[in-house]
């Protein structure tokens, strides 16, 4: 937005020097780079699995090092480059090296407590549009590993959380789940939102025990979990996801398409007693391949994985290396999340990057009410005035307060709600099809604006609830607009 970019670099005239310019500088630079979206969890729910997968690389380690015990983010860049920011903002180059795919940073041996954060730069078209950023996993029994996600996600003494969007990841709806969720959300739309969140129901392919319908299952408690109340309030949806599939699917090699080929071709008898179980699927008497690539495979694929790729190749209905990886990504449910967040995320990427930017400049103007008070009073004042001005804001807000349970509304109304804050084309805002001509959609959008201007002006309204139908009045009011200009 011109104006928030605007702000930024009149502010940077104010405050001078020093950290804070520093600091609005990397504003300004969030605000024109690529949507931020991290990925938090618990412990060993597949935060790097999932991101390997959406990058399409074996990038992010998945071990229990002590560069999984750091925040780090994972952009484009013209070469291979890995800095640590310290917490003093030092930034200073790590040596680093690829083995077996996976990324080994070396800190040599720097103190992970004098880190704030990891910066992996890396040419990759996946993370063009969107950087991708590992955190530690919470309920850690190293309380700092914790602490780290907190304190980068969530909002404390006035810091911003730093990142647009989140994928927060989840075996069930743990307790703890719902409470860290409830933790990263800022009532007052300030970073984390049912907006800008999405829960993935991970690792879903153990869900139902490996079983070749297990992700069926998981379908079926995501479903579930969508209609919860409480978690509604804290996400936007749920989907399930086999991350170990996807990963392999978008990494998997011709010497292991090979491996599963020559285990297909166990006689049927043969092949159904060694997928009962990890160990007869390891058992030093089966002769086909080494105990050594069995296991690797069980490493690669997990019990469902196998279940699934050696059946299909045992059916004939897939063959190549290429077949078997567009079959793991299918099953997977990789497909569905990277749909969720091109259609949820990156086409309210600008207006996710502005807020983030103006909540990061809220901290500069308390930070700089200290040695200038009229200055930090004028800069919050102009950050109030874009938020209060731009329709895109208060349609975010409207979608939050909906989304969050703080104005409770119909199903119908609801999912209206949704529908008109979307980012399809006009007819689609409004409930038509794509096709639908500008008079059907003027017809539409006018009953819209008089069905919620009517209740905004209804006195038993409240507050809350009539800036609601203000907002959906207003949008209405757009869609009519443009459809009147075509």
């Amino acid at each position: 937005m011109a104006q928030v970019r605007q702000l930024c670099e009149e502010a940077a005239g104010v405050v001078g020097g020093g950290p804070r310019a520093l600091e609005l500088a990397g504003l300004r630079d969030a605000l024109d780079g690529p949507l931020r979206v991290a990925i938090a969890g618990r412990v060993k729910a597949g935060k790097s699995t999932l991101l390997n997968a959406l990058v399409g690389e074996r990038l992010a380690p998945t071990d229990a090092g002590e560069c999984t015990r750091l925040v780090t983010t994972y952009r484009e860049a013209l070469g291979y480059q890995v800095v640590a920011i310290g917490r003093d903002g030092g930034v200073t180059p790590v040596a680093f090296r690829r083995d077996d795919g996976s990324l080994k940073i070396d800190l040599a041996g720097r103190e992970t407590a004098s880190i704030e954060r990891l910066e992996v730069g890396w040419p990759s078209a996946a993370l063009r549009e969107v950087s991708l950023i590992d955190t530690p996993g919470l309920a850690s029994i190293n309380d700092a590993n914790s602490r780290r996600t907190h304190e980068f996600l969530t909002p404390e003494e006035g810091r911003p959380g730093q990142a647009d969007a989140v994928v927060y990841l989840m075996r069930h709806l743990h307790r703890s789940d719902a409470d860290f969720l409830d933790a990263f959300l800022d009532r007052s739309v300030g970073d984390v939102s049912p907006v800008n969140t999405v829960a993935v129901l991970s690792r879903a392919d153990e869900i139902g025990a490996c079983r070749l319908d297990a992700m069926e299952s998981a379908g079926r408690i995501a479903g579930r979990l969508r209609s919860d109340e409480k978690l509604r309030s804290l996400c936007s949806t749920v989907v399930p996801l086999a991350g170990l599939l996807a990963e392999t699917g978008q990494t998997l090699r011709e010497h292991e398409a090979a491996s599963l080929r020559a285990l297909a071709a166990l006689p049927g008898d043969q092949l159904a007693s060694i997928l009962l179980s990890v160990d007869r699927f390891c058992d030093p008497g089966v002769t086909v391949l080494p105990v050594e690539v069995r296991r690797a495979l069980v490493d690669r694929l997990g019990m469902f994985g196998l279940r699934v790729t050696l059946t299909e190749l045992a059916a004939g209905r897939v063959a190549s290396g290429a077949d078997l990886a567009a079959l793991l990504v299918r099953t997977s449910g990789l497909a569905e999340l990277q749909n969720l967040i091109s259609r949820h995320f990156l086409p309210r990427a600008r207006v996710l990057r502005a807020r983030s930017t103006l909540a990061g400049m809220r901290k500069v103007a308390r930070d700089l009410a200290e040695i200038d008070p009229a200055a930090a009073r004028d800069l919050e004042s102009r950050i109030e005035r874009i938020q209060a001005s731009a329709h895109e804001f208060a349609e975010l807000r409207l979608a939050h307060l909906v989304l969050s349970g703080a104005v409770r509304l119909s199903d119908d109304e609801t999912a209206e709600v949704e529908r008109l804050v979307s980012v399809g084309g006009p007819a689609q805002r409004v409930g038509l099809d794509g096709d639908a001509s500008p008079e059907a959609i003027r017809a539409v959008a006018l009953e819209g604006i008089e069905r919620w201007r009517a209740r905004a002006e209804d006195p038993l309204t409240d507050r809350l609830r009539g800036d609601v139908c203000e907002v959906m009045a207003r949008s209405y009011e757009g869609i009519h607009q443009g459809a009147t200009e075509r």
